[in-house]
């Protein structure tokens, strides 16, 4: 299979640039770390636009699963990253999602909560119960925007970050995210890359101004997402 990313331009996926932050639409598809992921291609952008300023990094502050797309902010000052590091650590960086999923939820809000394990071996999170090892508290937020036919368009802001939480937890309420095999929901055709699932509001304080800023970007209207007005 060719490499879906060989001609990737980071320039077009540019939301937000200054002397301390990068703050970019990821697409699906595409890891958050490593060489080959969308760490390795802003290093190089970095490298390229700025070959002056040796004391750049690539701070990898936050991540999306490989198969979620959307908003995404990397340091590029060690400073930065200490700040943002900070500022999930207090969760007072708020981040919210889009999902399309598969069924619709009774109540139009609702707070999820679940304890999840990492299964390294199946690379996915299982629910489990508060004693067992390795398991973490997982909660979030979701109200339910639209619906269409049997699918439902719901916004998850997440009060922890967890592996796979999303997922694991819209599935074993009952809703899993459209694309998402890995845990119930329908298979997608042409969608081999992504699930339904974007990263599309992004609420930070700036780390050398203080500044409250916010950042949103919609999911590009395709497939599934054809049948939701989307908030921008």
């Amino acid at each position: 299979m060719p490499d879906p990313f060989a001609e990737f331009d980071l320039s077009q996926h540019i939301i937000y640039e200054d002397n301390y932050l990068l703050v970019l639409n990821k697409p699906a598809g595409l890891s958050t770390e490593g060489s080959l992921g969308l760490a390795g291609f802003v290093s190089a952008y970095l490298e390229e636009k700025y070959p002056w300023k040796k004391q750049l990094i690539t701070g990898v502050a936050h991540r999306l699963d490989r198969r979620v797309s959307g908003l995404i902010v990397f340091a590029k000052t060690k400073m930065a990253l200490r700040s943002l590091n900070a500022q999930f650590a207090k969760r007072s960086m708020a981040k919210r999602y889009l999902a399309v999923c598969d069924n619709i939820p009774e109540q139009k809000e609702g707070e999820l909560s679940h304890w999840l394990v990492k299964d390294r071996e199946a690379r996915k999170a299982r629910l489990a119960d508060d004693k067992a090892p390795g398991a973490k508290a997982a909660h979030l937020k979701y109200s339910l925007l639209q619906t269409a036919n049997n699918y439902s368009l719901l916004e998850v802001e997440l009060l922890t970050g967890r592996y796979h939480q999303i997922r694991a937890q819209l599935a074993a309420a009952g809703y899993p995210i459209v694309g998402d095999e890995l845990y119930g929901g329908p298979a997608e055709a042409g969608n081999a890359f992504g699930i339904y699932l974007h990263s599309h509001l992004l609420q930070l304080e700036h780390p050398k101004t203080g500044k409250q800023m916010e950042f949103t970007q919609a999911p590009a209207q395709t497939g599934k997402w054809n049948l939701f007005k989307l908030p921008r």
